[in-house]
C-alpha cells in the first residue's frame, strides 16, 4: 500500500512538473504579433507595451499590461488605454474541460471620447476603419472562385466523421465551458469627454466596480460601485465645475443571451457640490429589463428619498426661487413604479410628496417622437401662495411724492425697450408641438390668498389646438364651471371662454382679496359670462378682449354707502330750496310729510333685493348696459363705464321711488311728482386702484339743478293751470288745451331764461 501511495504521489508530482514546465517554456509574448494583428484586421491599432506573463499563485492566471487602443488611422491618437489585467481561474476545474474564472481585475483603465470644432467624434475613425477593413474582407471572399468552394467544401465533408446524435449530445456535454466568475473587480477607470463645439468636458472616474459570483445563467450576483465625475459647461456653470460622487449597490441576473436583465435591491447615493450648496440624492430602485440589445422594455419601481429641492437646485447651479414661505421647496419624495421601452415611458402609479401636498396618479410619455403626454393626477391640497415671491415689504411710493427721472437720450441710445405688457406670453411653436391629455383633481387650493375645494381640470391638446373641456371648482359657498379653448393653428393665438358660477358668497371673498377695507359687499351672487379674445401678449389680448355677462344677486349689501339717504337728502335739498322760493315770492306751500334728513340715524349700509344686471367689454372699457336692485320702496339703477386702461370709474346711481314713502324709517313726499321718476342724483367716480365709496359716491351737483329746474317748472306749471281753472286731474299736454298752452308759454320762458344766463356767461 505504501508503494502505491509513493507511486501516485510521484505520478501526480510528474504532471504538477509537465504543466509547471509547460507554463515556464511557453511564453505567452510571442501571440503579441497575431493579436496586434487580429486587432488590425478589425481596424484597431493595438499595441501592447508591457508584458504578458502566466500567474501560479494563488491561482493559475495570465496578466498583461501597458495595452493602448487607437484607430488605424490615427494611431498616435489614443481612444482607451489600460494600466494591467489580469485573469485568475480555477485549477481543477480545467481537468474537466471546465473554465472556471476566480477572479477577473482591470486596473488603471482610461477611455478618451472627444468631439473636435467640425462635430466628428473620435470614435467615429475606429467604427469607420472597422467597417472598412469589414468591405475589404468581403471583397476578397467575392474574389475566390466558385469551383474551389466547392472543392473545398466538398473535401471537408469527405473528411469529417459521421457524427451520431448520442456522440454529438456527449461531446457537447463534455466539452461546454461554462462561464462562471467569483469576482470582477474594476479601479482607478477613468472616461474622458471633451467637446469642441460647446466647450464641455467631463471626467469620469470608476474608484471601485465590484461584481461577485458573476454568471450568465440567471443566477443573482451582487454589483457594489463607487465613482465620481466633474463635469464642466461654461454656458451652465460659467468657470465652476460639478462634482459629482456616488455610491451603487444592486443584485443583478443576467440570461446566457443577455435577452434579460433583472436588477434587485438597488440603491444608489449621490452627493452634488462645487457650484456651491451642497445636497445629496438617496433613492432605491428594482428594475426588469427585456431585450436590451434589441427593442427594450422595462418595468420596475423606484423611490426618491425625502430631498430639499431648495438644495439640489443650488447644488447644479440653478436659481434658487425665494418663496414667500421659508420652508417651501424643502421636502420632495418619490415613490412610483416605471414601465416603458424606446419609445415611452409611464409612472404608474405614482405618490409625490412635496412639503404639504400628496399628490398620486399617473404620468406618462406615449411617444417620444411626438411628445404625447398624459398626466392624471389627484391631490390633496396646496397653497400656492407658499411658492409665489414674497411682498414687498416696502410701502410703494405714491405718485405725487415724486416724479420719476426722464430718461436722457443716450440712456436709450442703441436699444429700444418694449412697453410693459409687450412681451410674448403665448409661444405658437409650443402650443402647436403640444400633444398633452391632463386629468387633475385637487382637494384643496389657495391662490393669491383664494382658497378653492373640489377643483377638477380637464384638458386635451394635439395639432395646435388646445380644449378645456371642463374646470369646475367649489369656493365661498359657490359653484364656478367653465370650459375654454385656445386655438394656435393661425397666426395668432384665439382663445374663448364660457364661465357660471352660482352661490358666490362675496364677503368672504373681498376679505381674502383684501379688498374690504374701505368697501363691504355681502350676498350670494349669481354669473354667466362669455369671452373671447386674440394676440401673443398680455396688451394684445387686453385689447381685443370682448366679453359679455350677466348677474344677480341676493340679500346682497353694499357698504358704507346708504342709497336711502342720499335719496332723502335729495328730496330735502329740493323741498328746502322750494320753501325759500315760496316765502320769498310769498307763494303758499304745499304740505310735506317729509322729516328732517339730518337728524335721522341712518345706518351706513344698502340692502338690496331682486339685484340683476348686464354688462360688457369691448376696447378695454366694461360699460353697464342694466342693472336694477330694489332698496326698500326705492328702485336703484346703475349706468357708466369702467375704464381697464386708465384704471378710472364713472357711474351714476339713477333712483326711482315706488311709493310716496322710501321705508318706514325714511322719507315721506307729498307730492306725485317724485313717485315712479328716475332721478338720476347719486355720481360715483374715481380710480380703481384708490377705491374709497363714501368719497367717490355723492350728490350730482349738476342733476340736481336740472331736478330742481324741472320741479320749479313743474310747480309752476300746476299752479298756472290751477289759477287758469283747469281740472289738475283732467286730461293731459295733448288733450287738454289749457295745460298745452301754461307748457308751451313755460317752455318758452324757460328757454329764453337760459338763452340770455348763457350769453351772460359768454
Amino acid at each position: 500500500m505504501k508503494t502505491l501511495l509513493k507511486v501516485l504521489v510521484v505520478l501526480l508530482l510528474l504532471v504538477v512538473l509537465a504543466v509547471a514546465a509547460l507554463f515556464f517554456w511557453l511564453d505567452p509574448n510571442i501571440f503579441k504579433p497575431r493579436i496586434k494583428a487580429l486587432a488590425a484586421d478589425q481596424g484597431i491599432a493595438l499595441e501592447i507595451a508591457g508584458d504578458i506573463g502566466w500567474q501560479f499563485w494563488p491561482s493559475i492566471g495570465i496578466e498583461v499590461e501597458d495595452i493602448s487602443v487607437a484607430a488605424l488611422s490615427t494611431p498616435d491618437e489614443q481612444l482607451a488605454q489600460l494600466g494591467s489585467a489580469s485573469l485568475l481561474v480555477a485549477t481543477r476545474p480545467l481537468f474537466d474541460r471546465e473554465l472556471q474564472v476566480e477572479h477577473l481585475i482591470i486596473d488603471g483603465a482610461e477611455l478618451a471620447f472627444e468631439v473636435d470644432s467640425s462635430g466628428a467624434s473620435n470614435w467615429n475613425r475606429l467604427a469607420e476603419e472597422a467597417k472598412r477593413k469589414a468591405e475589404q474582407a468581403g471583397s476578397r471572399a467575392d474574389q475566390i472562385p466558385a469551383d474551389a468552394v466547392a472543392a473545398v467544401d466538398k473535401g471537408e465533408r469527405q473528411a469529417a466523421p459521421e457524427v451520431t446524435p448520442e456522440a454529438d449530445t456527449s461531446a457537447a456535454s463534455g466539452g461546454e465551458l461554462n462561464l462562471a466568475v467569483e469576482a470582477i473587480s474594476i479601479t482607478d477607470a477613468a472616461v474622458q469627454y471633451r467637446d469642441a463645439t460647446t466647450n464641455r468636458s467631463a471626467d469620469f472616474t470608476i474608484g471601485s466596480l465590484k461584481l461577485t459570483d458573476f454568471n450568465v445563467d440567471n443566477r443573482p450576483f451582487a454589483l457594489n460601485a463607487q465613482w465620481q465625475a466633474n463635469v464642466k459647461d461654461p454656458a451652465m456653470f460659467a468657470e465652476r465645475t460639478l462634482q459629482l460622487g456616488g455610491e451603487l449597490s444592486a443584485e443583478v441576473q443576467l440570461a446566457a443571451d443577455l435577452s434579460q436583465v433583472s436588477i434587485a435591491a438597488g440603491e444608489l447615493a449621490l452627493d452634488i457640490s462645487g457650484l456651491g450648496e451642497k445636497a445629496s440624492l438617496n433613492a432605491g430602485f428594482d428594475m426588469q429589463l427585456e431585450n436590451p440589445t434589441q427593442e427594450l422594455v422595462y418595468r420596475g419601481q423606484l423611490a426618491l428619498s425625502p430631498v430639499n429641492l431648495k438644495k439640489l437646485l443650488a447644488s447644479l447651479g440653478q436659481s434658487v426661487p425665494i418663496t414667500a414661505e421659508a420652508d417651501a421647496l424643502t421636502h420632495l419624495s418619490l415613490n412610483t413604479s416605471v414601465s416603458g421601452s424606446t419609445s415611452s415611458i409611464s409612472l404608474a402609479p405614482i405618490t409625490l410628496e412635496l412639503d404639504e401636498t400628496t399628490v398620486n396618479g399617473e404620468l406618462a410619455v406615449t411617444d417620444f417622437n411626438r411628445m404625447a403626454v398624459e398626466v392624471t393626477l389627484t391631490g390633496d391640497r396646496i397653497n400656492v401662495d407658499h411658492y409665489l415671491p414674497p411682498k414687498s415689504e416696502q410701502p410703494e411710493v405714491a405718485k405725487a411724492d415724486k416724479a420719476p427721472a426722464k430718461p436722457k437720450a443716450s440712456d436709450n441710445a442703441g436699444t429700444q425697450a418694449k412697453p410693459a405688457g409687450d412681451e410674448p406670453l403665448i409661444q405658437l411653436d409650443t402650443v402647436r408641438a403640444l400633444n398633452a391629455r391632463v386629468r387633475i383633481d385637487l382637494g384643496e387650493a389657495i391662490v393669491s390668498g383664494l382658497t378653492t375645494q373640489n377643483l377638477r381640470l380637464r384638458l386635451n391638446a394635439a395639432n395646435g389646438l388646445v380644449q378645456l373641456s371642463e374646470v369646475s371648482l367649489d369656493a365661498y359657498q359657490g359653484h364656478l364651471q367653465a370650459s375654454g379653448k385656445l386655438d394656435g393653428r393661425g397666426p395668432t393665438a384665439r382663445i374663448s371662454s364660457v364661465a357660471k358660477m352660482n352661490g358666490l358668497n362675496v364677503a368672504p371673498l373681498l376679505s381674502d382679496l383684501a379688498l374690504d377695507e374701505k368697501m363691504q359687499l355681502t350676498g350670494l351672487m349669481n354669473l354667466d359670462a362669455t369671452a373671447n379674445t386674440s394676440g401673443l401678449t398680455m396688451n394684445e389680448l387686453m385689447q381685443t378682449a370682448v366679453a359679455d355677462a350677466q348677474f344677480d344677486g341676493v340679500q346682497v349689501t353694499v357698504a358704507p354707502i346708504n342709497v336711502e339717504q342720499y335719496f332723502c337728502q335729495a328730496i330735502s335739498f329740493a323741498k328746502d330750496l322750494r320753501e325759500k322760493d315760496e316765502a320769498d315770492t310769498g307763494a303758499s306751500s304745499e304740505p310735506s310729510a317729509a322729516q328732517n334728513v339730518s337728524e335721522q340715524d341712518w345706518p351706513e349700509l344698502t340692502q338690496m333685493h331682486d339685484l340683476q344686471g348686464r354688462v360688457k367689454l369691448r376696447e378695454q372699457v366694461i360699460t353697464i348696459e342694466s342693472f336694477t336692485a330694489g332698496v326698500e320702496q326705492l328702485l336703484l339703477g346703475l349706468n357708466g363705464q369702467v375704464d381697464l386702461a386708465g384704471q378710472t370709474f364713472d357711474l351714476r346711481l339713477p333712483l326711482t321711488l315706488e311709493q310716496r314713502s322710501t321705508s318706514e324709517q325714511g322719507c315721506t313726499v307729498n307730492s306725485n311728482y317724485w313717485v315712479n321718476r328716475s332721478l338720476s342724483l347719486l355720481r360715483c367716480r374715481g380710480s380703481i386702484t384708490e377705491l374709497a365709496p363714501a368719497k367717490d359716491c355723492r350728490l350730482d351737483s349738476k342733476a340736481l339743478e336740472s331736478l330742481l329746474g324741472d320741479y320749479t317748472k313743474y310747480r309752476l306749471q300746476k299752479e298756472l293751470t290751477r289759477k287758469l281753472g283747469a281740472d289738475e286731474a283732467d286730461g293731459d299736454e295733448e288733450t287738454d288745451p289749457t295745460k298745452a298752452a301754461v307748457k308751451g308759454l313755460l317752455n318758452q320762458f324757460l328757454n329764453k331764461d337760459k338763452s340770455q344766463d348763457k350769453k351772460q356767461t359768454e
